[in-house]
């Protein structure tokens, strides 16, 4: 009888209580600690070479610039959902922002590379609970009607800020200097830290359950989180530093390898059997919940190694500057910005699940007309458009995958699953880029051992290649040798461009498989009822 009232009561009653008429406000300030803490994750690996540079730093050492914070993110992320839960959401978000800050201030300060790399770790820390904690309070601020626009503002936090970050970084470090890629975060979180505390409030199922489980005696589940701890850390270090260390050839990669997978299988098997869990792994019991954990997996993983990959294409094959290949794939920004609003409305009239199913037919397609368009003669048009299309996918994902991952979710297990759906996107977009900067190299090596085969004097079209280009070089100046050896030097270096181009058109097709093979996840949600409270009287 409960569970029929609270479902028959007006959605306005519930959530919409929390923010009142103030919940834009707090839309806009959750995702602004969302953007600010995305951003930098992006900007930041612009600046590398100046950091390295700077400080006396060798390539191998900066780039843990970039590791040591992905392995603390790693290892608070699961326990993000419990600390929200005994300290409070509102006071453990205004302090992971005003650490964030003054981390980022002292990151921008740092004398040496070794203080650098152990700030970003405190970094990691403080900015790895901000997401899951921002999208929870939209959760319990919005009611069902408004909760798609709600997390149409946060993801356009999510699907921009990964575009905008090396345009940012870049246009920093050429025209200031590397630390300001650090300073822009310090006024950012002091503000939206204050907005926090003012504006934002715990609701009263999660101020009681903090009250429960103080009276009853706080009960850490320590062997759990050092499970999971241990595994993620393990786990993260292994996808980020496995290419650079050629995989298991490397014995610290096998070791930690075997170490994550015996710490995250223990601790999952822990976390079930567990009574009161860090992280609550029964909520994928949940048909809806597990379905779009997955998904989110996958979407994680497409967008954060094409915004990776893409760039880096234009700027090493293509000769971008850093500035010129952010402004080619900012369209796709703006394209989302426009969407956004359009798929929040829809998702208050349409079941989330098939606007998921349009997102993945659209990202597949679009990410097959990558591989299609690549060349050495791309124009920043197509570039563009090729981005735009993309976008226009990741557009119609987020706010339903976000809509429906809460369908028949318990209002005080907000926390938790907003950890397992950030965990998902984050683990997704660590293995992303790892298997797509594993597949750049690799097939690069194989395309241009596959073409060198073939260019050799016994193949008239090389031998005549050849002559031509010694013709126009010995007619600069040189020795006939001389200029055969440049001839030969020429068409080696646009084989190597080739064998490049190559592998970035492999690896397109690979995320474009990756989409396609998760839309059959879409037919396990079951359908939603847009707009109404689903969630007011969900069991835990």
């Amino acid at each position: 009888m409960s569970q029929t009232k609270a479902l028959k009561k007006p959605a306005g009653n519930d959530a919409a209580t929390q923010g009142g008429n103030l919940k834009w406000i707090i839309a806009v300030t959750v995702a602004m600690a969302t953007f600010m803490e995305v951003l930098d994750d992006t900007s930041v690996s612009v600046a590398l070479s100046q950091i390295g540079g700077n400080l006396s730093a060798a390539e191998d050492e900066v780039t843990w610039v970039v590791t040591a914070q992905l392995v603390s993110k790693a290892v608070v992320l699961p326990v993000a959902g419990f600390l929200a839960t005994v300290v409070g959401r509102k006071r453990l978000f205004s302090i992971c922002l005003l650490a964030y800050g003054a981390t980022s201030l002292l990151c921008g300060l740092s004398p040496t590379i070794g203080f650098l790399v152990f700030m970003r770790v405190v970094q990691g820390l403080s900015g790895g609970m901000l997401s899951p904690m921002a999208q929870a309070i939209l959760t319990d601020t919005f009611p069902p009607a408004q909760r798609g626009l709600a997390f149409a503002a946060y993801g356009v936090a999510t699907v921009v800020a990964p575009t905008v970050g090396p345009t940012l970084g870049g246009y920093l470090v050429d025209n200031a200097s590397w630390n300001w890629v650090f300073f822009v975060n310090v006024p950012v979180a002091i503000v939206t830290a204050f907005l926090v505390s003012i504006l934002v409030k715990d609701p009263p199922a999660m101020v009681k359950e903090k009250a429960a489980k103080w009276a009853g005696g706080l009960h850490v589940d320590y062997i759990g989180l050092s499970l999971l701890a241990v595994g993620l850390s393990a786990l993260q270090y292994v996808l980020s530093r496995g290419e650079r260390e050629e995989w298991f050839s490397s014995g610290a990669i096998m070791t930690l390898s075997v170490v994550a997978a015996v710490a995250l299988v223990a601790g999952v098997i822990w976390e079930l059997r567990s009574k009161d869990p860090v992280i609550d792994l029964k909520l994928l019991q949940h048909r809806n919940f597990a379905a779009a954990v997955l998904v989110m997996f996958a979407v994680g993983a497409v967008l954060f190694s094409s915004s990776t990959q893409l760039p880096l294409f234009l700027q090493n094959l293509l000769g971008y500057t850093a500035v010129k290949s952010g402004l080619a794939i900012s369209p796709g920004g703006a394209a989302v910005l426009l969407l956004m609003p359009v798929v929040g409305v829809l998702s208050g009239k349409m079941q989330a699940r098939w606007m998921i199913l349009l997102g993945l037919i659209i990202s597949t397609f679009a990410l097959f007309n990558y591989a299609h368009v690549l060349s050495s003669d791309i124009d920043f048009v197509s570039v563009a458009k090729a981005r735009v299309f993309q976008s226009v996918g990741l557009a119609f994902l987020f706010v339903p995958i976000s809509v429906a991952a809460y369908v028949g979710i318990a209002k005080n297990k907000t926390n938790q699953a907003a950890t397992l759906i950030n965990l998902a996107q984050s683990l997704g977009g660590s293995f992303g880029i790892a298997a797509i900067t594993t597949l750049i190299a690799r097939r690069a090596q194989f395309h241009q051992s596959r073409i060198i085969d073939s260019l050799n004097f016994s193949n008239p079209n090389y031998e005549a290649g050849v002559q031509n280009l010694a013709s126009t070089q010995a007619a600069v100046g040189g020795s006939l040798a001389e200029a055969t050896e440049r001839a030969q030097a020429t068409i080696y270096g646009a084989v190597q461009l080739q064998a490049n181009i190559l592998s970035y058109v492999d690896s397109f097709y690979l995320l474009g498989f990756a989409c396609l093979l998760s839309i059959p996840l879409v037919f396990f949600m079951r359908a939603n009822k847009p707009g109404q409270n689903e969630q007011a009287g969900a069991a835990g």
